[in-house]
């Protein structure tokens, strides 16, 4: 956890040297009970409100990987929106009907796409309409993807939108969400000492 709204302009993206700093741990039956805990106990919001998803992922091979987790949301009934070259992958590939929206090219962007009549991604997110961006920029060179994602990743700090810039990350909180882990009910500690262990004896 990292307190991106404390610093005003700043790229909520963590490079290796700060990707470990505030850490959570939380106990779970499983890997993915822990780290949904753990996520929530950052004050990481799930999209409950409207139930809509923003994706934007810049390479074929975050795409591809992200494909399965793409099709759970789907299937679960969330209303998916993606930048244009991301929606159009998943929607070629896998029929998965995902809204396009226009990459901003500045902060102030409120134009809409001349040619599809597709709203601006920027737009969406100030008024609210949506509850969780995944965007995915590593890997890539290209200028406007970078200028871009950086754009939407601080346009979801600043109206306090959950933002997962990580996709192994955003592939966990998929399949939590498929699992049902949303509606856990937290447990008291000592519930947990009943757990087996592994590796050690008393």
């Amino acid at each position: 956890m990292f307190s991106f709204t404390r610093l005003r302009g700043a790229d909520p993206t963590l490079g290796v040297e700060m990707a470990s700093t505030g850490e959570v741990a939380c106990f779970g039956e499983d890997s993915h009970e822990a780290f949904l805990q753990a996520l929530l106990a950052t004050g990481f919001k799930l999209p409950e409100r409207n139930r809509s998803i923003l994706l934007s992922i810049a390479t074929h091979g975050f795409r591809r990987e992200f494909s399965k987790a793409a099709v759970i949301l789907k299937e679960l009934g969330y209303t998916l929106y993606g930048t244009t070259g991301t929606a159009q992958y998943f929607n070629e590939k896998y029929n998965l009907d995902i809204k396009p929206l226009k990459k901003p090219s500045n902060e102030d962007d409120k134009s809409i796409c001349d040619e599809t009549g597709v709203s601006n991604a920027l737009t969406e997110i100030k008024s609210g309409k949506i509850d969780l961006i995944v965007n995915i920029s590593e890997g890539t060179t290209r200028r406007d993807e970078i200028s871009s994602g950086y754009i939407i990743r601080r346009a979801a700090v600043d109206f306090d939108v959950s933002l997962i810039t990580n996709i192994k990350c955003a592939i966990m909180v998929a399949e939590c969400l498929g699992r049902g882990l949303d509606k856990f009910k937290a447990k008291h500690i000592g519930q947990f000492y009943k757990l087996p262990t592994i590796g050690w004896e008393k």
